[in-house]
């Protein structure tokens, strides 16, 4: 990430949060009863040109905050709920970042590119990895923990070959051919190459 865009993001953040607070001091600014409640399905703030910047709406399972830009575009989301999530949109309305609960209790990030394409994804819980995308659905780089055994893995852009290191005992470095096979791999006992037949051959 450039510097500008990390400037521009934290920008992004901060009126974000003002706009938040102002939305929220607003509410206890109307006394709507006696008791200082106010009760609606739906609450719309709107800009001085008219268009909606902040909206908040809910029901018996889920709640959802909007706040958009200054055409009313949505930027951020703030899901509630079954689901909760915070979700982030660009100018195109495309996704480009989310956080989310995972079912084993853990949480997750997405990261996408300009376009909505997954490019980082970061999970916790009990297998705990990060992945890195390039224009793919597969990650073209894995790190992290699964089953007890940590691993990282590279696959090259639309290239079936790759490689994988692994934590097992002993670890190794294992080269995957285009079928999925494993002509190569080093270890602590050394380097050993499969023949044509598929046996084991130790140089």
């Amino acid at each position: 990430m450039k510097i500008r865009q990390a400037i521009r993001l934290n920008r992004i953040f901060f009126i974000t949060n003002l706009a938040i607070l102002i939305g929220i001091a607003s509410f206890f600014a109307f006394d709507g009863d006696s008791s200082g409640t106010i009760e609606a399905s739906r609450i719309i703030l709107k800009g001085e040109n008219g268009t909606p910047n902040i909206i908040l709406q809910g029901d018996d399972e889920n709640t959802l905050l909007t706040l958009n830009d200054a055409h009313g575009n949505v930027r951020l989301q703030l899901q509630g709920g079954v689901f909760p999530a915070v979700i982030m949109k660009n100018e195109g309305g495309e996704i480009v970042g989310t956080f989310f609960p995972l079912r084993d209790g853990g949480a997750a990030v997405g990261l996408g590119d300009r376009t909505g394409n997954m490019a980082t994804f970061i999970r916790g819980g009990d297998a705990p990895m990060v992945n890195f995308y390039q224009g793919s659905n597969e990650p073209n780089i894995a790190i992290g923990i699964a089953n007890d055994l940590p691993h990282f893995v590279m696959v090259p852009k639309e290239s079936g070959e790759g490689m994988v290191i692994h934590g097992s005992a002993p670890p190794s470095l294992l080269f995957i051919d285009e079928e999925g096979r494993v002509p190569v791999s080093l270890s602590r006992h050394g380097l050993i190459k499969e023949q044509s037949d598929g046996e084991a051959l130790v140089p």
